[in-house]
């Protein structure tokens, strides 16, 4: 695992490597083991090595035979062992092991194309010299980040994280009210805007050409489903099969290798394969909240560890880590980000980062195997999204006065469009509240229905319950989940693996008929199947909990003068954004019992925690 960064343009040689120099400084925890720079105008390269691969001859830049190519690169390649044979065979020499420098050799063959034939995750910058190009690639599921931004000059520039990209003169650096608005929303920014108006990410699955003073953004890579099998137990049988071979080509690695343990089902089949593949006992890694009468883990953790004789570790946190940690895993995020679960997440890394240098992780089961509650929801929307718009508000109106506040959410979301309702059922912030929170000139900047308008394409073709899974796996994946154990496992310099997201299992499981997934109140069906004789029978069955502190909690409790000094300071950073007012009338409201605001506090504090830990925001936008 690495961190990339550089400049593309009509710069001062001089000063360009001195500004990547800065760009590379500022990502050291990405890469603590090496850092490496390519000089030659107009391209100006830089990296930072975290060793896993090829200790002692992995250093990059890296370069073809005659040095006109030259790559850096952050991830894996997990098919690089059989792409250098099919490259050497084709005339190709390499000087290491790396899997780097299949990179320059595939791209001299294929051109463009090049990223559709590579399995793994990662940020790739190229530069080919003879034609004065320069190519940027993200993986197809977005598990590696890559941001660009345009300076004030004309050129560009590229880095694995934004605060590199923070180093360069020349970035806009004003609040962009749409990202905003999506945050407030989502508690994540949906991409590929960010939170400043200048920088931008790189979609998952796209390449960045930047060629003839041109810069043009292409897919390489869609989302098709492969063909399902004919029956359920052959879907199960070839899923498993696929899912060990994805575990495996995973264990690559010359430093020591761990796994992260919930005692939940998606990790639990991680850890399994692991020890199917390993000859000797996987390190595991289990986190569990330090609450009275608050849901641990920590025990179907233990009872999946010695079930698969692993080599287990565990520790518990508490609401005084979440107050120190904030502000540091806020300036880490680069942007607001308010997964709940990203200060356990980093503090697991850490601490598996004192055995281990890489950790697999069970991301990605729950968005393709319909893990998730909203799912739920999303299915019974779908046994009545066939009868017509007024009998639909009918039933809306009959059954609300006796539904619970979840399921009044779903006959809501029934009475929308399928686009819609998925915002709905994923929104921390109704339209009504963040118009009411939203200054009137930073509101009167929102195009209309725009996280909509986003999510459409997704819900053209595929049944309702796949068309969420597939949006989910698309947008929800690469900014908030994917993103968070990202930047939290680089921040503690730990390599984190997810099987599930290997390209072959998402098309491969995107094509099972949503019955597989989710039937009769029960979710991931098919998930469950895979795991029977592998995992004890009550790992198996037992009800979903996620990876989620008890922030509700610690916020009326032992972080409520915390939550208080940062969201009713009359000098709040926010207010420039935010009505005041409305900020503490919801804090009010949540202080008073009212549990539904929970999250939006927590968006908010965030929010406010964010701008006050190092963020570079300028004037409010107008």
């Amino acid at each position: 695992m690495c961190g990339i960064c550089g400049l593309l343009g009509d710069l001062d040689p001089q000063q360009a490597g001195a500004c990547v120099k800065r760009m590379a400084d500022s990502i050291r925890h990405r890469g603590p083991d090496d850092e490496g720079f390519h000089a030659a105008a107009p391209a100006f390269l830089g990296h930072r090595r975290l060793s896993i691969v090829d200790l002692s001859t992995g250093h990059q830049p890296i370069a073809n035979e005659d040095g006109t190519v030259w790559t850096i690169f952050n991830g894996e390649i997990y098919n690089h062992a059989a792409l250098r044979a099919d490259l050497e065979q084709k005339g190709h020499r390499y000087r290491t092991r790396t899997d780097t420098e299949s990179i320059v050799h595939l791209y001299e063959e294929d051109g463009l194309s090049f990223p559709r034939k590579l399995n793994g995750m990662f940020a790739i910058a190229l530069w080919d010299a003879p034609r004065q190009r320069l190519v940027l690639v993200r993986d197809r599921l977005g598990i590696k980040p890559l941001y660009y931004a345009e300076l004030a000059g004309g050129a560009l520039a590229f880095a694995s994280e934004m605060k590199a990209l923070l180093q360069c003169p020349g970035v806009d650096t004003t609040v962009d009210p749409v990202a905003l608005d999506g945050y407030l929303a989502l508690q994540y920014v949906p991409g590929p805007r960010t939170i400043y108006r200048g920088i931008h990410k790189l979609p998952a699955g796209h390449t960045l050409v930047a060629e003839s003073g041109e810069i043009t953004i292409e897919p390489y890579w869609t989302l098709e489903p492969a063909p399902a099998p004919r029956s359920f137990n052959r879907a199960r049988d070839e899923f498993r099969a696929l899912f060990d071979d994805a575990v495996r080509v995973r264990l690559m690695s010359d430093v020591p290798l761990g796994a992260f343990l919930s005692g939940g089902i998606d990790s639990g089949l991680v850890v399994a394969a692991m020890a199917k593949a390993m000859d000797r006992p996987v390190q595991t890694f289990s986190i569990g909240f330090e609450t009275e009468g608050w849901y641990s883990e920590l025990p179907y953790a233990a009872r999946v560890a010695e079930h698969l004789k692993t080599d287990h570790k565990t520790l518990t946190v508490s609401a005084l880590d979440m107050r120190s940690l904030l502000p540091v895993v806020a300036a880490q995020l680069d942007e607001p980000l308010a997964d709940p679960a990203a200060v356990p997440t980093y503090l697991l890394s850490r601490f598996a980062r004192e055995h281990v240098t890489v950790a697999l992780t069970g991301e990605g089961a729950d968005e393709l195997f319909a893990g998730y509650n909203r799912y739920r929801f999303e299915a019974m929307r779908d046994k009545v999204v066939w009868l017509p718009p007024g009998a639909r508000r009918a039933l809306r109106a009959v059954g609300k006065p006796v539904a619970g506040r979840r399921y009044a959410r779903a006959l809501d979301a029934a009475t929308m469009d399928s686009a819609a309702s998925f915002v709905f059922l994923r929104s921390v912030m109704p339209p009504e509240l963040r118009g009411a929170l939203l200054r009137p000139e930073i509101a009167a900047q929102l195009p209309p229905d725009h996280l909509e308008a986003r999510v459409a394409a997704h819900f053209s073709g595929a049944d309702g319950l796949n068309a969420s899974l597939r949006a989910d796996t698309l947008e929800w994946l690469p900014d908030d989940l994917l993103m968070k154990v990202d930047k939290m496992s680089m921040l503690a310099s730990l390599e984190a693996r997810v099987p599930f997201l290997d390209y072959r299992i998402v098309e491969q499981v995107s094509g099972f008929p949503a019955a597989w997934k989710h039937r009769g109140g029960r979710s991931k069906v098919l998930l469950k199947a895979a795991a029977e004789g592998v995992l004890p029978p009550d790992i198996i069955n037992r009800r979903k909990h996620g990876f989620t502190p008890p922030i509700g909690v610690w916020m009326r409790g032992s972080l409520r003068g915390y939550m208080e000094e940062n969201l009713l300071d009359p000098a709040a950073l926010s207010a420039q954004w935010l009505e005041s007012r409305v900020v503490s009338a919801l804090a009010g409201r949540f202080l008073r019992g009212e549990d539904r605001f929970a999250l939006p506090v927590w968006v908010l504090l965030c929010l406010e925690v964010w701008l006050r830990s190092g963020s570079r925001v300028e004037a409010a936008a107008s």
